[in-house]
């Protein structure tokens, strides 16, 4: 029977490893350095949500306003 060498098995068997545990080291900072992230967004939803009430609180009363003038 012929023997085979095996350093290239071994060679790509131990390169897969370092592959391997360079990205498991790398995970979070990949993980971490997405834009889609809305838990770590600069917007303030509460603040927005009352801005967008206050304005549309101002525009029901210029309209109500201006239909006052009509009905009367």
């Amino acid at each position: 029977m012929k023997q085979l060498s095996a350093s290239g098995a071994i060679g790509l068997l131990l390169t897969m490893l370092i592959i391997a545990l360079l990205f498991i080291m790398l995970m979070p900072s990949i993980k971490n350095s997405g834009g889609t992230n809305l838990n770590v967004s600069p917007i303030k939803h509460e603040t927005l949500e009352d801005e967008i009430n206050q304005k549309l609180n101002e525009i029901q009363n210029m309209r109500n306003q201006s239909i006052q003038p009509i009905v009367n």
